[in-house]
């Protein structure tokens, strides 16, 4: 068939630990997925509820998975004086189906971090939710990017992006193009720092509630408020008045939006 076939690796490393050893190193593991077609662009998807996503591009045509657990040095009592066997081990798959790529954790209680390196260009689809960050480094793609506890960097990067930190910072640079292309920033208690090309042309739509927004890029101010008018059973209207800050750069273009309740907004010029 061509094309359509299905590479499918399940990883599983199982390693005991008694309660009277300490220190253990971390453990590390590889695997390497090849594509249904090398060279063509590409997608990974992964999601974590513990632990760290590194997305490196580089220059082979494979997608290398390389997972690190780290070790407790506590030991585990239970009654009676015994120790309990601690499960160190890393269990995780890997799917691929015409140039997608699908990375689940199967210890969800677990934090195991993952280095992804892919080729250059490739969408992502990244989410983590404790006890990690995520850094995407040199890709070129359509990128979702969610961390719910963790920071969001994203370095060298070209294409387009929505990024969400709920409680931490999101940084990123594009130095490789951007796509013209409506983008998301959003958090609620952190700071948003990104940087595009001088040559930006974009709608820019801001707001944060305790911090300050700053540009260097011309950008042409407007004026937009919004209004939520609602009327009580006892008739009272309450009008609720929701400013941004809304402008153009060089003459305006798909809409770029920033926000963040607790932290400052920085929209930089390459």
């Amino acid at each position: 068939m061509g094309n359509r076939r299905i590479h499918m690796v399940t990883f599983l490393v199982l390693l005991l630990s008694f309660g009277s050893i300490v220190a253990q190193a971390d453990e590390k593991e590889t695997v390497t997925i090849p594509l249904s077609t090398p060279g063509e662009a590409g997608y990974l998807k992964i999601g974590l509820l513990y632990g760290s996503i590194t997305v490196e591009a580089h220059q082979g045509e494979d997608v290398i998975v390389e997972t690190t657990s780290k070790q407790s040095s506590k030991s585990q009592k239970t009654k009676d004086g015994m120790r309990k066997i601690g499960d160190t081990s890393i269990e995780f798959s890997v799917e691929e189906y015409n140039n997608k790529v699908t990375v689940r954790s199967r210890k969800q209680n677990k934090t195991v971090d993952f280095l992804i390196k892919v080729p250059e260009n490739f969408s992502l689809d990244l989410r983590a939710t404790n006890n990690g960050n995520i850094k995407v480094e040199g890709v070129i793609g359509e990128m979702e990017i969610s961390n719910l506890n963790g920071a969001i960097s994203l370095v060298n990067i070209g294409g387009s992006v929505i990024a969400d930190a709920l409680n931490k910072n999101i940084v990123v640079s594009f130095t490789k193009g951007y796509a013209k292309s409506p983008m998301a920033f959003t958090s609620l208690n952190g700071d948003l720092d990104v940087t595009f090309p001088a040559n930006l042309s974009a709608n820019v739509k801001a707001k944060t509630d305790n911090g300050e927004i700053y540009t260097d890029y011309e950008m042409k101010m407007t004026r937009d408020i919004s209004k939520d008018e609602k009327k009580s059973s006892a008739g009272v209207y309450k009008v609720t008045v929701d400013k941004w800050v809304t402008g153009t750069i060089n003459g305006g273009g798909e809409e770029l939006l920033f926000k963040t309740m607790n932290g400052d907004i920085m929209i930089r010029s390459n």
